[in-house]
């Protein structure tokens, strides 16, 4: 308040000048003349500087102005001198005849006003900017796109100069080159980042184009010597949403950029028409994909949002993310089992949710080929009743969250979730709930991948561990990969399975040498690549399709419709369950295997009992 007061006063006095100078003008050396109109220099700042508050111009941080915020000083200064030729007509015809200002007069003290108001907070700012520059010389910053994002970059940088200062920036577009933003110059091109490092001795060069694909990225990296500065980006555009872009968002570059940035394109129109306003419900909330759903959904503004998930830990943590980034939320956060019906059973009765979107799931392929009984139970049982108790309760949408390891499976974990596929497509044949599952191959850096595993093995100092120099898998961003499973969940209507285009499939022994050279290393040299075998359950190559399964496209290139007939009646799914039930109850693994081979008899899995307990 005391900024404001300071300012008031010091565009009062500007006013009362400008007022003086004015009459100058008008009637230059007549001052017999001039003293005639004195009397309203009172009057006239006052109005201008009430209007000018009203206007909210002392609300602005001026430091930091740019033509947005000095607009509203010129047509505050003309609405101003309006008011004034209004009040002092109407004070001289009611109450004091003599008073009077030419309308010249007036006119040239509001323009005069209002330049020289600009031309103070123009002085101010770059007095201040003195200072910036002083206190940031020690770290220059090169910001590499001149769009959008990274405009919004340098402003925040302007607002927090104890970070860096903003040297230039680097953009191909041709067009650019050469013109200031905000009075910092674009100064070439993106390849040429490594001469304009040296040449101005920058400290760290900054990626902002959060709509850049994996290839855009890596082809910027490519000019950059990361020995020489320090690089960090912004995320990509999935990540980022609809929020500012800040200080905060900027991360060093990762894996997950060089493999997962992808061109995704979605509905949010058809997705907001199933989920906005709507009770959702997110098992596995706590969970990599299961997390992300619930910020997704989130921004989409449900009626309020439940999260599900067995571990308090990361239920908590996500809450506290969700009301953090979501104040208006109504988030209600639930500790269960989804294999506890008299749980799950209460919870749908207590909260009738609109949509659910299952996540709930064991994946981890090694520990499941170890505990096949808990796969059985949580993966195909735990879905079996979620999905009942949705169509008993009138849910719309439910979503399922499948993976690519059901297709040929190999593995009990892959197996389970197949169950999971053919339970689902079961009950939705004669179901007002409206089912989808979605299956997609590996994401970046979720729980039990091996993005985490090289990194923690990488900050070790080595070795990173690759099972086999052939073995090939899917991947894509978790962003990405949920935007896609919301967009699916618009298409649902009888248990389809969408498989999502995850593209080509990447290397595991690239992956691992891309990450050694991103965190500064030489692979082999400073840290070694140790091949350690096809460990149980694995596979080489990742499929999303069974040879039998025919594929149709959707309205979105990145999702596909697989055509699947095969579904059981209610009395074999009976069966089916009750088998299920029967075979984890007991741990039999008789029972587990050959439901395998009557249910999926391209499976190539079985229970070890070597191995399984």
């Amino acid at each position: 308040m005391k900024r404001k007061i300071e300012l008031i006063i010091v565009d009062y006095l500007l006013f009362f000048m400008s007022y003086y100078i004015a009459l100058f003008f008008r009637f230059q050396t007549d001052f017999a003349e001039m003293q005639k109109y004195i009397l309203p220099v009172i009057i006239f700042p006052v109005v201008m500087v009430i209007v000018m508050y009203y206007n909210k111009i002392y609300d602005h941080i001026w430091r930091f102005a740019t033509l947005k915020e000095i607009k509203p000083i010129i047509y505050s200064s003309f609405i101003g001198y309006m008011f004034n030729f209004l009040i002092i007509e109407g004070i001289r015809r009611v109450w004091i005849h003599n008073l009077a200002i030419p309308i010249s007069v007036g006119f040239m003290t509001a323009l005069l006003g209002a330049i020289l108001i600009i031309f103070s907070r123009v002085w101010w700012f770059s007095r201040n900017k003195n200072v910036i520059d002083k206190v940031s010389d020690n770290k220059k910053i090169l910001i590499i796109g001149a769009g959008d994002a990274g405009v919004e970059l340098l402003d925040e940088f302007l607002k927090h100069p104890s970070f860096g200062k903003v040297i230039g920036f680097l953009d191909d577009d041709e067009s650019k080159i050469g013109r200031k933003i905000r009075n910092i110059k674009i100064l070439g091109k993106t390849s040429e980042v490594m001469t304009y490092v040296e040449k101005y001795s920058v400290n760290e060069v900054i990626i902002a184009i959060p709509s850049a694909t994996s290839e855009q990225l890596r082809r910027i990296i490519d000019n950059i010597d990361t020995k020489k500065v320090r690089l960090k980006t912004l995320p990509g555009i999935f990540e980022i949403l609809n929020n500012k872009v800040s200080l905060g968002f900027l991360r060093d570059v990762n894996i997950e950029d060089l493999l997962g940035r992808k061109e995704v394109k979605v509905n949010f129109d058809e997705i907001g028409y199933y989920v906005t306003n709507k009770k959702v419900l997110v098992t596995g909330a706590g969970g990599s994909i299961g997390s992300e759903i619930c910020r997704q959904v989130a921004a989409l503004k449900p009626e309020k949002l439940f999260i599900l998930g067995r571990g308090e830990n990361s239920i908590f943590n996500i809450n506290k993310e969700l009301k953090e980034k979501f104040p208006d939320l109504k988030v209600v956060e639930i500790i269960g089992d989804v294999t506890n019906i008299n749980r799950i059973k209460y919870i749908f009765k207590r909260f009738t949710p609109d949509v659910v979107f299952h996540a709930a799931a064991h994946k981890h392929v090694p520990l499941m080929e170890k505990n096949p009984s808990e796969a059985f139970r949580v993966n195909a049982y735990g879905t079996y009743i979620l999905a009942k108790k949705s169509i008993e309760h009138g849910v719309k949408h439910f979503i399922y969250i499948s993976t690519d390891k059901a297709i040929n499976p190999t593995s009990i974990m892959g197996t389970s979730k197949r169950f999971g596929e053919i339970i689902i497509r079961s009950l939705a044949q004669n179901s007002k709930t409206k089912f989808a599952i979605v299956r997609f191959g590996n994401v970046l850096g979720s729980r039990g991948s091996v993005i985490p595993i090289f990194r923690e093995q990488i900050k070790n100092g080595g070795p990173v561990t690759v099972t086999d120099p052939k073995m090939k898998r899917y991947f894509m961003t978790i962003p990405e990969a949920v935007a896609l499973v919301l967009q699916a969940g618009s298409f649902a209507n009888k248990g389809e399975v969408f498989v999502l285009n995850m593209g080509e499939p990447v290397s595991i022994d690239k992956l691992a040498r891309e990450m050694i050279r991103l965190s500064g290393y030489i692979p082999d040299q400073d840290i070694k690549v140790v091949y350690t075998g096809v460990r149980p359950g694995e596979k080489l190559y990742e499929e999303l399709f069974l040879d039998s399964e025919e594929f149709v496209k959707t309205e979105n290139d990145r999702i596909f419709i697989l055509k699947e007939n095969n579904v059981l009646s209610k009395n074999e799914l009976e069966k089916l369950i009750n088998s299920i039930v029967l075979s984890f109850e007991e741990n039999d693994y008789d029972i587990m295997n050959q439901l395998i081979r009557k249910y999926i008899p391209e499976s190539t899995s079985g229970i070890k009992r070597d191995i399984a307990y």
